[in-house]
């Protein structure tokens, strides 16, 4: 009969601790390795890897956030999407023509209402540089009508309490920059929203 009080017992017990220890530590360290390759590939998810222009810097207002109800600036940068915003309820993405909206909900307005191509390409003449050719594009619509939320590519898009291209221009040209001489052409889209009586302007530069 073995007595559990024997060095041998107490021996195999250690070892056994020792096994249980060294199990954890290994445990431990594979969680550390899965945790650290969750937070690299969250980092790194927000480059432009087809080679086309990045995000360009956007402009937006928002009536909430400008206690005077006067269009604002505030700059932000805004990744690549695939230019929907399926979570927008509050929009209507059938151009209507004129400049108000038939509802209560924000919407596209059909056409360069506020003339902005030719404010763009007088920018550029006043730069010495060519005019592009400009058109309205469903992307450049969506990224006004979102408010800057469904825009993909190289994009600006601010707010203006009319229609007007020019002022649109001198707003964000330092953002859009449409002083570039690589740029190819422009597609432009406006929307009202009713509610705040302010009118969104986007642009999508081409290379």
């Amino acid at each position: 009969m073995v007595d559990d009080s024997e060095p041998g017992a107490e021996s195999d017990l250690r070892r056994r601790a020792a096994w249980l220890l060294a199990m954890l530590a290994i445990v431990a360290v594979l969680l550390i390795v899965v945790i650290s390759a969750v937070v690299s590939t969250n980092d790194g998810g927000g480059g432009d890897s087809n080679g086309g222009p990045g995000p360009l810097d956007s402009v937006a207002t928002t009536a909430s956030g400008n206690p005077s109800g006067q269009p604002s600036t505030r700059h932000r940068r805004h990744h690549p999407g695939n230019g929907t915003d399926g979570g927008n309820t509050g929009t209507s993405s059938v151009p209507v023509g004129g400049l108000t909206c038939p509802t209560a909900q924000t919407c596209i307005l059909d056409g360069d209402v506020g003339n902005s191509i030719q404010a763009i390409n007088d920018f550029r003449a006043g730069q010495g540089l060519p005019a592009v050719p400009g058109s309205v594009s469903p992307a450049a619509q969506t990224c006004a009508v979102t408010n800057g939320n469904g825009c993909s590519g190289g994009w600006a898009e601010t707010l203006l309490s009319k229609p007007d291209g020019q002022e649109a221009v001198q707003k964000i040209q330092q953002f859009a920059h449409f002083d570039d001489p690589d740029m190819t052409s422009i597609e432009v889209g406006w929307a009202y929203d009713p509610g705040a009586k302010l009118y969104y302007f986007a642009i999508v530069r081409n290379h």
